[in-house]
């Protein structure tokens, strides 16, 4: 999260503390920092899990859809259709779009709490990475 000179400049900070006979001073600030990292850790990875949980629903949906527009197609060109059927595809729609919103509506809620607890410099930092994420995303997708 931070950049190598605020990482060696926190250590020469911890080392000059040390030589001056505060170890406990020591011990304190690095237990901190672990727990500090180890958080900002965590808030990261459940973001992204709940992106994968996200794309997961967007696919299913997806799915759905093309289930839905097959079995419409073939009511239309005269085949029989199961009504049974259309309603599943129905009903998985709606299940996986009401999915789909709630993750986002949680990622949108995960990510701003994460960015409020970053410095101003991470959190510029942290949207661009995150931005360019998105547009490899989106490449992707369109190449498919």
């Amino acid at each position: 999260m931070k950049n190598l000179n605020d990482v060696l400049s926190g250590v020469d900070e911890v080392l000059n503390s040390a030589k001056h006979g505060n170890f406990e001073d020591v011990l304190t600030k690095t237990k901190s920092y672990a727990e500090k990292a180890t958080k900002k850790s965590a808030e990261r990875l459940e973001i992204s899990r709940k992106k994968i949980e996200l794309l997961d629903s967007r696919t299913k949906l997806s799915k759905a859809f093309e289930r839905y527009g097959k079995l419409q197609y073939s009511a239309y060109i005269g085949e029989e259709i199961n009504e049974e059927e259309v309603e599943s595809a129905l009903q998985e729609i709606q299940l996986q779009k009401t999915r789909a919103d709630l993750l986002d509506e949680e990622i949108a809620a995960l990510r701003e709490a994460f960015v409020e607890s970053l410095s101003k410099k991470e959190a510029r930092q942290y949207v661009r990475q995150e931005k360019k994420e998105e547009e490899m995303a989106q490449e992707a997708a369109d190449e498919e």
